[in-house]
């Protein structure tokens, strides 16, 4: 559930951080960043319903316009995308490119998904039991790895082939 306040609408859990953070800021102030975040994520039809009224994407939406309101330089996405299906995941990608873009955050993004990784990452740091092996750019480490590991786990990537019918 995104650690999203059960009993509370999706607006308000994208406010809350803010009250925390900004205690002097008025309600007034707060609940208008907060709808303009619900809207740039595409959720203000849906902002005054509870996470239990909220398929699992639209959670992580809420979740990702409540860890933008109070502006910060650096986002940590760790496992952005896990337990969603390819339809949201596409969303929630194209939502946080959208975001970094808009407010110049940078992203550092956890995975263990390859694809996302081509997807959103300028650099990619590959990680073997907690020790860095493999550090560069996204497109030279995944299409060219140096490190023997780094090699290993992009082989073990799928790649589908279509089969030719005869």
């Amino acid at each position: 559930n995104f650690n999203l306040l059960p009993r509370t609408s999706a607006l308000e859990n994208v406010m809350m951080p803010a009250y925390y953070a900004h205690p002097s800021r008025s309600t007034k102030e707060i609940r208008k960043r907060a709808l303009e975040l619900i809207d740039l994520v595409g959720l203000t039809d849906r902002m005054h319903h509870t996470p239990a009224q909220l398929s699992g994407g639209q959670q992580q939406r809420v979740a990702i316009a409540r860890s933008l309101i109070n502006n910060p330089g650096i986002l940590l996405a760790d496992e952005p995308t896990s337990a969603l299906d390819v339809f949201v995941q596409k969303q929630v990608v194209e939502e946080m490119l959208l975001l970094r873009r808009t407010f110049g955050t940078s992203i550092v993004l956890v995975t263990h998904n390859i694809g996302l990784v081509g997807a959103m990452a300028d650099n990619v740091l590959v990680l073997k039991d907690g020790e860095a092996v493999e550090y560069g750019k996204t497109q030279q480490v995944l299409q060219a790895p140096e490190n023997a590991y780094t090699k290993k786990l992009m082989s073990a990537v799928p790649r589908l082939k279509r089969q030719k019918r005869g």
